[in-house]
């Protein structure tokens, strides 16, 4: 069984005069509770065990899921941090399980988060932001093992983007078991108490993920998600085609933009077979000459307007385009940042996936540049043409 062991139990505070009657899981969102979308989302994962570990007002949530199939209720009677209300179910947790925040949505592919997960003893789902003086940010190495947590109070001036906690955990229960034989119902934090000893040990992974994101903790947040997730589940998924616009799409002329570039021939059957498939079609590009001073923001815009018209005079439409301003070796200042929204980085495809419903595991990459195009994602196939 695919086991959500969904935490709960928080007051909600930053909410309680938005919402002030029922916990902050149950929070309306178009007259349905929040947590009400999380578990349609996670059922059509295919999770069919549920444990809800709950506190303030935990009524409300047993009242509404009693009738739920394999679903079992546990009540921290005082605060137990997210450790705690995880150990206190210990003896009812399977050998391999995920962990959801209940006040945070994150539409993942699980399917990818377990198979890159099932041999490490707890991975964390990373979402790419540009916001991280916002939420700090996790550090990872090329092989997804976390080396730090940043936090915002902290964070150095070359920098800009980054991955923050999602809120989603793929955890094997031995990993916990040292702590639960020493567990006598105190307050224990994962996040600031069990991760960081794993982390030292490079027993923490981290893995980044696309899908739409928003935690409802404070009132501007709850407020947008009232339109944004009916609209986001209301979506069709579908695969994408990625693909490169410098010598893919067009030629590669140095710093081609405005109306002045050569469409390449050889690829226009490529992406109308992908269309005809029922693809997203997806540009994704590297656009140092921004930062480099080569042309305005406006000429670039130009460019990618003439390569729309030319695709759809072709019966392709694109669903979006993402583009990389910045390089370290600029020379306009405020394009002069280390990213890892940059190819081969894999932030300009995160970033489509919070705004296109995409079938990750499904979806290819295209490119003419081997040292560029071959993303940095473990589930992502890449093609150099």
């Amino acid at each position: 069984m695919m086991q959500a062991v969904i935490l709960a139990g928080g007051f909600g505070t930053r909410l309680s005069h938005v919402v002030a009657d029922v916990p902050k899981p149950m929070a309306p969102i178009k007259d349905v509770p929040f947590l009400d979308y999380i578990v349609k989302t996670l059922k059509q994962h295919g999770f069919d065990s549920f444990i809800f570990l709950t506190g303030y007002k935990a009524e409300y949530i047993e009242n509404h899921f009693k009738t739920l199939d394999n679903a079992v209720f546990i009540k921290e009677e005082k605060a137990l941090g997210t450790g705690g209300a995880i150990l206190n179910a210990y003896d009812k947790l399977n050998d391999i399980f995920f962990v959801i925040n209940g006040d945070t949505f994150f539409d993942i592919d699980y399917s990818l988060f377990e198979e890159f997960g099932k041999n490490k003893p707890i991975t964390l789902a990373l979402r790419y932001t540009n916001n991280i003086a916002r939420y700090g940010f996790v550090e990872i190495d090329d092989k997804y093992v976390i080396k730090s947590f940043v936090e915002k109070g902290s964070l150095p001036e070359n920098r800009i983007d980054g991955y923050i906690n999602g809120g989603i955990y793929y955890i094997h229960k031995s990993a916990l078991k040292p702590y639960a034989e020493k567990f006598n119902g105190e307050f224990i934090s994962l996040e600031t108490e069990i991760f960081p000893k794993l982390l030292a040990k490079d027993e923490l992974n981290g893995l980044p993920l696309g899908g739409c994101f928003i935690d409802i903790g404070i009132p501007e947040d709850y407020y947008r998600a009232q339109d944004l997730i009916p609209n986001w589940i209301a979506k069709e998924m579908k695969p994408a085609l990625f693909i490169d616009k410098d010598g893919t799409l067009i030629e590669n002329t140095e710093y081609p933009h405005g109306r002045d570039f050569k469409i390449i021939k050889n690829t226009i059957n490529i992406v109308k077979k992908y269309a005809e498939k029922n693809y997203h079609i997806i540009m994704v590009t590297n656009q140092a000459g921004i930062a480099k001073g080569k042309f305005t923001h406006e000429e670039m815009q130009e460019g990618f307007d003439g390569i729309k018209e030319f695709y759809k005079s072709k019966g392709v439409n694109f669903d979006d385009i993402e583009f990389c301003p910045y390089h370290k070796a600029g020379v306009m200042k405020e394009y002069t940042y280390d990213t890892i929204l940059r190819k081969p980085n894999p932030g300009m495809i995160l970033s489509a996936c919070e705004k296109v419903k995409i079938d990750l595991k499904n979806s290819v990459m295209i490119g003419d540049n081997p040292k560029i195009d071959n993303i940095k994602l473990p589930y992502l196939k890449s093609i150099i043409i």
